[in-house]
């Protein structure tokens, strides 16, 4: 067996075509803007993607550079743009520095202005079933699913995260259109046991070809959200020629989730802009 690759490209634009003509129609230029505390590769890739995407609509993109920052100058940045009419949407780069909480930073943000969807309170609504401000990774998941037609009721679904970016929205979307899911993370025993088992995994730890060909049973749908880097090129968590030789589709990395992840912060901030009205 041979995957079908499942490409983010059509799907991510159709989604900015939709946000661009809503644009259009709202006559004003949303503003989004981006916190981003940590660089690193994967960070700067995913903010060029961003910028590159308002460019697409008709947004606006602003960006904050903070080189080691404390956890008060964040929050205080926030609050400014939480002030300010002319910002429609604020986004912080995850992951922050360790000795800065996340959760207080998530929680400073506004949230009619919270375009990631991980302030608590719409996490909270997420978890109630109110998809109307979706985590955009895990929405972006959803999204690939629907356009390929990948319908998850009943079917026994593995998730390789646990974090609030990825693992638990999807839980909780997946949940909730009747997936039967596991959520596996870094203290998970005897990974392969549990992948092996799946008719849809998951995975975005960010470690390079964590998952094998071995790991993975014949006709599984193969999601692919992990970022990271082997001598410079961007690499996903799925080893790809091995996993693609059983799995009847696979996402590629680049090319896969990643367009669409950023084509749903688009989606978010035209929300929140027409919330803003």
């Amino acid at each position: 067996m041979v995957a079908k690759v499942l490409s983010g490209k059509p799907v991510a634009e159709a989604i900015l075509t939709e946000a661009k003509m809503k644009i259009e129609e709202l006559g004003f230029q949303p503003c989004l803007h981006i916190v981003n505390a940590t660089g690193s590769k994967a960070q700067d890739s995913f903010i060029k993607m961003k910028i590159r995407a308002c460019d697409t609509v008709g947004a606006k993109a602003v960006i904050h550079r903070i080189d080691n920052p404390s956890e008060s100058e964040i929050v205080s940045l926030i609050e400014e743009l939480n002030k300010d009419r002319d910002v429609h949407g604020i986004i912080v780069q995850l992951p922050l520095p360790e000795n800065i909480s996340t959760l207080r930073v998530l929680e400073s943000v506004d949230v009619k202005k919270d375009v990631d969807g991980l302030h608590p309170v719409n996490l909270g609504r997420l978890l109630a079933g109110d998809e109307t401000r979706p985590t955009s990774t895990a929405a972006a998941v959803i999204k690939m699913l629907d356009a390929y037609g990948i319908n998850v009721e009943g079917l026994d679904v593995v998730i390789v995260n646990n974090s609030i970016l990825v693992g638990r929205p999807l839980f909780a979307m997946l949940t909730s259109r009747m997936a039967t899911v596991q959520v596996c993370h870094v203290k998970t025993k005897d990974l392969k046991s549990k992948t092996v088992k799946a008719e849809i995994l998951i995975s975005a730890t960010g470690v390079p070809r964590l998952i094998t060909g071995e790991m993975v049973s014949e006709g599984v749908v193969a999601i692919d959200v992990g970022t990271g880097f082997v001598e410079g090129k961007l690499t996903g968590d799925f080893d790809f020629e091995s996993v693609s030789q059983k799995a009847s589709a696979i996402t590629p990395v680049p090319g896969g989730v990643g367009p669409v992840t950023v084509a749903m912060l688009i989606s978010n901030l035209v929300k929140c802009a027409s919330e803003a009205m």
